[in-house]
């Protein structure tokens, strides 16, 4: 749900191709019924990740939530909104750091469901880590993902000093089979400096699912677990400010990844990439020729052979 080539709610530290523009609509659904009421609490969630490469190394995104349900009602508010810039190192590991900034355009805070934003311009700072074992000697083709950072829900508060900063991040992985990519990941958002909070009181996720290709577009299906088990009292509820509400026990998550090309070679150091992918392709190519002709006047001179023998000593 984080747009581009990111899992579910982690990161990736590789970007998308220069140029290339990724459209990624992604929806989630729970239902449960408040106890001792004939009341479904309801937990919809729409969100749209816009996702622009801009170079090798930079891509910028844009996170929208259009619709979130507020447990209760069918038509909620909209979500807050985030615009960022990943920026990427390459190499094996692969290394990378995203910033973004939260602008509060929800209709109502603190939003009294997950995930947890106030009504101020917040920001967060993530560190990267991408391992890619696909084209390596492994016996799996498998990619590991991790993430760690700090969110603050209000930029004019001070650093690791407001009573909702987070500590963020999480593990994930990929492996593919054949043409369908399995994943799974575990995520948290923690709050670190409210004595009144304990661990369970936080977002904590297990994720998974599967993402298959269909027409050019790639199909997400998936569902998370909340790890937490926080059910909030009556007195907690009619708190304010009020941080925290019931999270989802469980998510069924559906989304679609759709990419198109605004420009081919962006800039230079693309050009550059794409060309010498190009040179070493067609290398491949002309050497796996080569095997292949020299299998071929083997597997000739083998018969040859066979055929002699066979006249020299025909029983």
């Amino acid at each position: 749900m984080t747009g581009g080539k990111g899992m579910l709610r982690l990161y990736e530290a590789e970007t998308i191709t220069a140029g290339d523009f990724y459209l990624n609509p992604f929806g989630t659904f729970f239902v449960t019924k408040i106890p001792n009421t004939a009341i479904l609490a309801k937990d919809y969630t729409i969100n749209l990740g816009l996702t622009l490469g801009i170079s090798r190394r930079f891509e910028a995104f844009a996170h929208l939530v259009p619709y979130q349900s507020d447990q209760v009602h069918v038509i909620g508010p909209p979500g807050d909104t985030k615009i960022g810039l990943k920026i990427t190192i390459p190499g094996s590991p692969q290394f990378g750091i995203v910033t973004f900034a939260d602008f509060p355009t929800a209709r109502m805070h603190p939003l009294a469901y997950e995930p947890y934003s106030e009504g101020a311009v917040g920001y967060a700072l993530l560190g990267l880590l991408t391992l890619d074992f696909r084209r390596a000697a492994s016996p799996l083709p498998v990619k590991i993902t991790l993430n760690a950072g700090y969110r603050s829900h209000d930029i004019g508060k001070k650093i690791v000093a407001g009573e909702t900063d987070q500590l963020i991040g999480g593990i994930g992985m990929k492996l593919a089979i054949r043409s369908v990519q399995i994943f799974t990941e575990l995520t948290g958002e923690i709050f670190f400096n409210n004595p009144a909070i304990n661990l369970s009181q936080n977002s904590l996720r297990w994720s998974a699912g599967y993402k298959f290709l269909i027409g050019g577009i790639i199909f997400d299906v998936g569902g998370d677990i909340e790890l937490g088990g926080y059910k909030p009292s009556q007195r907690e509820r009619n708190q304010k400010p009020r941080f925290l509400e019931d999270y989802a026990d469980w998510k069924i998550i559906i989304g679609m990844t759709y990419r198109w090309t605004l420009c081919k070679n962006w800039d230079k150091a693309t050009k550059q990439a794409q060309t010498q992918e190009q040179i070493k392709e067609q290398e491949s190519e002309e050497i796996r020729q080569q095997r292949q002709k020299v299998i071929d006047e083997l597997q000739e001179y083998e018969k040859r052979l066979r055929d002699e023998k066979k006249k020299d000593v025909p029983f």
